[in-house]
Order: structure tokens, then sequence, then C-alpha cells
């Protein structure tokens, strides 16, 4: 029995780090997200112009991109 509960215990404990893990690979996705972003600004115009100039660059993406995104 004692052996029994020690394998539960194991188990919940690989569990609670997989979602720790998870939690922590969303949190650097965000971040990289949150690069992608123009900067916010108060002004509407201020962000429509910050918008347009990031539409203009030229962008390139990695083939591993859309996997890790989609």
């Amino acid at each position: 029995m004692k052996k029994r509960d020690n394998e539960w215990t194991k188990l919940l404990m690989l569990v609670m780090e997989y979602f720790a893990l998870q939690n922590e690979l969303t949190k650097l996705k965000i971040e990289e997200f949150g690069e992608w972003e123009p900067p916010s600004t108060e002004c509407q115009a201020c962000f429509a112009q910050a918008v347009e100039e990031a539409a203009r660059e030229d962008h390139v993406f990695d083939d591993d991109f859309q996997g890790e995104w989609a």
C-alpha cells in the first residue's frame, strides 16, 4: 500500500512539473509575441502611424515559426 501511495505521489509531482513548464513556455511565447506589437500610444493617429510603419517592414520567418504558433 505504501509503495502505491509513493507512485501516486511521484505521478502527481510529474504532472505539477509539467504544468509549471507549460506555464513558463506560455509566458515566454507571450513575451516573444509582445516584441512584434507596435508600441502602445495614447494618440490614435500615432498608433495608426506605428502600425503602418510596422506593415511596411519586411518580416522574415523561419520554417519552424508556423509550427510553433499554429
